[in-house]
């Protein structure tokens, strides 16, 4: 992490130039002095006034103090104890590092003095624990490894470099971060008994960095194109932050006592920052995070003219902020080519995708701190990007977690980081803005109390308190979420039905393109009653572990469905979108549509099994408190070979329970063909306690998720078809919660239903309704039940009572056509009547005619629209297109007329098929109250 820093630019002051290539500026001579990697706003004798007066800062700064002179005492006695724990080539003084893709191989060559070891592997998850400095053996490099405590036995053993992970960086960088405590005592006591410690233990790192070389992979593989110095990823090179921050506080005393060696400490430093620049990924989140480390080597170099190959702090900016390399792209060709401009969504899984956005405030905060310039202006899609961040979260205000995610709160860092940029260059709008959507996220009166920082003496050192105006009001969080929002940049659709955390609804579908992306086909999650009851999986336990490979990144980790149990294409960096055929409302629409139902149609190429998939979704409020989804996945091959198709659904719950729709238990028998054995691909292999059985007539599933003192319930109805299997399996916990849900409930097995249509699933697609309840608020669904229409065989019809008198019909197909039941016509893909006690309303998501008891709306000009009318004593009315709009004629002699905001439209009388009939036509218009009366 880069830390907060301030440069004071004396005379002269750096200034962004908008030419066409809005190419950045800096100053030819940099004045201030070191330390620069801290704040410009308080300096060393302000420090030692706190430290005297502040019990808080005192605290603080002793407690860092403490923990290193311990070592400063035995320094003196044996200079090279704390030295010899480094991970080094001590004998070898290896110069060449080979690595056998993602493990260390061997080293080779000679160096004068000994040289600093490569890590072990990439993956940081391994069966050894990095051992407390005191336990690490001295000059370590010994043929059989390396000696560590085993976590699973806790004995301690010879172990290859291969299966440690990242020990040897984590050693390291322990070590150095003693070496940077050190150098921070020094500055603020002059006490150059610490400045001796951190000077040694830097040189002899530093000078096993000089003699190094950039490894070299055997199998000449993509670990060439992302290796560092010293760890397998250039955006691992976390010592790279103590280096810098150690040479900043010993800059004067390396000049007083050891200028002969700083060609050797600044050329060890920009090596780091070459081989960074050189190798990484330009297109996603790597960039940042390669930039920020290269930011603060530059940051404690001198100016270009000081080094004969003319390499410092304003060469190492410009390659950052101007130019594009390979594997290194200037800061506005990766947000040009990363954001979507028009909604600030950036090309990565929801998580990555929030820390990008939170990286780059985080960048422009240290740039205007250090150089005083605002790049913001510059960059106004990151202003875009952290607006945006509220349309990630479910109504408790915990974000999706679709691809390489997990759950969880927005970070408020990115808020904070752009009041600061506001408050520091004037800009009071954004500084209400964005305070005012702090205030919405975060308990504003939690927020203005005075507490009691983490550390005193660090919020000092690197000014990291921002001034919050309690004069600004929190803002509506509807002005912010939308009840649709689409991202086509990575393929995610969110509808939601309310923001209140537990009656809200909310399903987020997501497909496969961009980077952290799944092998997922159309997923989805469900939220009900204040919890992500239908989860997302995460990514596993880690991105080079079977896990993740083999089960959290496939289909079977996700809810949606598998083709022939073969579905299965490259993850990580995916290419796949789906298409959305319709959607109500329009993405990002805040006003006008008819709130109690949201509506999508998307298409999806599985290009693995070369299969078409239609998913159909709904949410349909019935109630302040309820509500239901409705859930229509087709899925076939396109060139017939459909040997079967998996639906897979996951829930959070301890209990799960099958029964007729007369409550009746079904009873599973054990099975075993969701396997590999049977032909599906390794991901099935993960499911365990399979049962099984045949299922013609719908069924109904009961997740019972007892929590926080209370008992949520997930309702799912699904039909039965002909050569339809119902499955009961327990599948992994979902690795996307971390710490937010009891523990026992986070690493419980999921209680996943899967049904397997033998056969193809477009004709006889899978059809679910689900309905989230809870203790004090059951379920109100009463029925569901299907009906036909004549022989189309593709049409999907529902009929679902509510114990509230309230029916509601559902037509769905995916072709556009006419049909008819129950005295219901409909022509188009997705219409709903719902029959009340006080009315009915009749909405189209995608068609051009429902009609029902005399009233009909019918789309004019366009072949499919959306448009809803409800009846009753209070009429309302919304429709995007113009409508005809026809009603019973139960008026008196005279002109009839519709009433509709301030304008009046005239009906006219017709006779349609023996009926009396008003009609109107009506242009596009929002969802309001009208009226319909004779003219007065």
């Amino acid at each position: 992490m880069i830390k907060k820093i301030t440069l004071l630019i004396c005379c002269i002051s750096i200034f962004f130039m908008k030419d066409a290539n809005a190419q950045f500026v800096f100053p030819e001579s940099i004045k201030r002095e070191h330390p620069r990697l801290i704040s410009s706003e308080i300096n060393r004798e302000e420090l030692l006034h706190f430290i005297d007066n502040s019990e808080e800062v005192r605290v603080s700064y002793e407690s860092i103090k403490s923990k290193v002179s311990k070592y400063v005492q035995q320094f003196k006695t044996d200079p090279n104890w704390l030295s010899s724990r480094f991970q080094m080539y001590w004998k070898s003084h290896a110069t060449d590092v080979f690595v056998d893709g993602k493990y260390y191989s061997h080293a080779t060559g000679k160096a004068p003095v000994p040289t600093v070891m490569f890590t072990g592997q990439r993956d940081y998850i391994t069966d050894y624990k990095t051992p407390r400095i005191e336990d690490v053996k001295p000059y370590l490099e010994d043929k059989r490894g390396l000696y560590l405590e085993n976590k699973n036995t806790g004995k301690w053993e010879w172990v290859q470099p291969k299966v440690t992970g990242r020990v040897i960086e984590n050693i390291n960088e322990n070590i150095m971060r003693m070496a940077r405590d050190a150098a921070l005592v020094y500055f603020i006591e002059r006490n150059t008994d610490y400045a001796k410690l951190a000077h040694h233990l830097f040189d002899v790192y530093t000078h096993g960095l000089y003699y190094r070389k950039e490894p070299v992979d055997l199998r000449k593989g993509n670990e060439q194109n992302v290796i560092g110095l010293t760890s397998f990823q250039v955006i691992k090179e976390n010592i790279v932050d103590e280096l810098a921050e150690t040479y900043d506080f010993l800059y004067d005393y390396i000049k007083e006592n050891h200028e002969d060696k700083n060609h050797i400490y600044t050329t060890s430093l920009k090596k780091l920052a070459e081989i960074i620049i050189k190798n990484g990924v330009p297109d996603n989140n790597w960039n940042l995070h390669q930039a920020e480390k290269v930011i603060n080597i530059a940051l404690v170099l001198d100016d270009n003219k000081v080094y004969e190959d003319g390499k410092g702090c304003q060469y190492y900016l410009n390659r950052v902020f101007n130019e594009s390399e390979d594997r290194q792209w200037s800061v506005n060709d990766v947000l040009d080519y990363g954001y979507d401009h028009n909604n600030g969504v950036w090309n990565e899984s929801s998580g990555y995708a929030l820390s990008v956005a939170k990286g780059y405030t985080h960048l422009a905060r240290i740039i205007q701190d250090a150089l005083e310039v605002d790049i913001m202006p510059n960059m106004p899609v990151i202003s875009k990007a952290v607006a945006v961040m509220p349309q990630y979260l479910y109504p408790n205000k915990h974000i999706v977690a679709f691809g390489d995610s997990h759950y969880g709160e927005l970070k408020t860092e990115p808020f904070l980081d752009l009041i600061s940029n506001a408050q520091k260059f004037n800009k009071r709008a954004q500084e209400e803005k964005f305070m005012a959507l702090l205030y919405m996220l975060k308990d504003k009166e939690q927020l203005l109390k005075t507490t009691k920082p983490k550390n005193a003496f660090k919020d000092l050192l690197y000014n990291t308190k921002v001034e919050l105006d309690a004069s600004i009001e929190a803002a509506n969080i509807s002005d912010y979420t939308s009840a649709t929002f689409y991202a086509p940049t990575v393929s995610w659709l969110n509808m939601r039905n309310g923001m209140n955390e537990k009656h809200g609804l909310m399903v987020s579908q997501v497909a496969s393109l961009g980077n952290h992306t799944h092998s997922n086909g159309i997923a989805m999650e469900l939220y009900g009653k204040g919890y992500v009851l239908a989860p997302e999986g995460g990514r596993g336990s880690s991105y080079y572990r079977p896990d993740y490979r083999e089960y959290y990144s496939q289909f079977a980790a996700h809810n949606t469905v598998s083709v022939n149990g073969k579905s299965q294409y490259n993850k990580m960096r995916s290419y796949y979108a789906f298409e959305v055929n319709h959607v109500y409302p329009a993405s990002e629409r805040k006003t006008g549509y008819y709130p109690n139902i949201n509506f999508s149609d998307l298409y999806f190429h599985e290009p693995s099994t070369n299969a078409d998939q239609n998913r159909v979704m709904a949410i349909v409020r019935t109630g302040e408190t309820s509500g239901y989804y409705i859930d229509v996945f087709r899925s076939r091959t396109k060139t017939g070979d459909d040997n079967y198709h998996d639906y897979f659904y996951h829930n959070l719950g301890q209990k799960l329970d099958f029964s007729t729709l007369e409550n009746q238990s079904i009873d599973l028998k054990p099975s075993s063909k969701l396997n590999s054995k049977s032909g599906n691909i390794k991901a099935y292999d993960y499911f365990s306690d399979e049962t099984s059985v045949e299922v013609d007539s719908p069924f109904k599933a009961t997740y019972n998720l007892s929590i926080n003192s209370g008992n949520v319930k997930m309702n799912m109805w699904m039909n039965g078809n002909e050569n339809r299997e119902l499955f009961k399996v327990k599948a992994p916990h979902s690795e996307a919660f971390r710490k937010i849900l009891p523990k026992e409930i986070e690493e419980a097995p999921q209680l996943t239903t899967v049904v397997r249509q033998y056969g193809e699933a477009w004709k006889t697609p899978f059809v679910a309704v689900y309905e989230p309840s809870s203790s004090d608020e059951p379920a109100t669904i009463k029925s569901v039940k299907t009906f036909k229409v004549d022989s189309k065989s593709s049409f999907v019809g529902l009929k679902i009572d509510s114990k509230s008198n309230r029916t509601d019909y559902v037509f769905s197909s995916d072709v556009f056509d006419f049909y008819s039941y129950n005295n219901i016509n409909f022509t188009g893909t997705f219409g709903l009547v719902t029959e009340e006690d006080k009315g009915a309303i009749l909405f189209i998501g995608a068609g051009k005619k429902l009609s029902y008891q005399g009233y009909t709306i019918e789309i004019l000009g366009k072949k499919s629209g959306a448009a809803t009318l409800v009846t009753g004593s209070q009429f309302k009315l919304t429709c995007n297109d113009a409508i005809l709009l026809t009603v019973p004629d139960i008026y008196k002699k005279g002109d009839v007329v519709l009433n509709i905001g301030f304008k009046q439209l005239n009906g006219g009388r017709k006779h349609i098929n023996g009926q009396k009939v008003v009609q109107f036509k009506v242009p596009p218009t929002n969802f309001q109250n009208i009226s319909i009366k004779l003219k007065q």
